[in-house]
C-alpha cells in the first residue's frame, strides 16, 4: 500500500518534518557532535533523503555517500514514524536494510523523539493513514 502519493509528496513531508527536528531540537547538533549524516533510499515512492546536522537534501542529488544508509519501504517510514516499527527487530527481518555503525544509529535513536511526536501531527495535516 503506498502511503505517499509520489516522491514529491514524501520529499515535501519528511523534508519539512526532518529540516524542522535538525533546526528545533538537539537532533541536529547531535548529528555534528556524533559526525553522522543519513541516507535514506526508499522504494515505494523511489526516493533519496540525505541528512546533515544543517540540512536535508532530497531527490536524486541526495543519492551520495554517508555514514549510515537505510533502505526501507515508502510503508515502512511511515510506520516506524508513527513508532509502530521497532528498528532492531526491523533491522533483524531486513525490514530495514542499513549500511554503517549500528551503534551510531543506536546511540542518535534518543534524539529523535521529537520526529515520533510530530509525525502524527503531519499525517492529520496531510490525510495520511495512522
Amino acid at each position: 500500500m503506498a502511503i505517499y502519493k509520489d516522491s514529491e509528496h514524501m520529499y515535501e513531508i519528511l523534508g519539512k518534518l526532518w529540516n524542522h527536528v535538525i533546526r528545533e531540537t538537539e537532533f541536529g547538533p547531535k548529528l555534528k557532535e556524533y559526525g553522522i549524516t543519513y541516507k535514506f533510499v526508499v522504494s515505494d515512492p523511489k526516493g533519496y533523503l540525505f541528512i546533515t546536522p544543517d540540512q536535508v537534501v532530497t531527490g536524486d542529488e541526495a543519492n551520495r555517500d554517508a555514514v549510515i544508509t537505510m533502505e526501507l519501504s515508502g510503508e515502512t517510514i511511515h510506520n516506524f514514524w508513527l513508532n509502530k516499527v521497532n528498528l532492531p527487530v526491523a533491522l533483524a527481518t531486513r525490514k530495514i536494510k542499513s549500511k554503517g555503525p549500528i551503534p551510531k544509529v543506536l546511540k542518535i535513536l534518543p534524539y529523535l523523539k521529537p520526529m515520533f511526536e510530530l509525525y502524527p501531527s503531519y499525517c492529520k495535516y496531510y490525510d495520511l493513514p495512522m
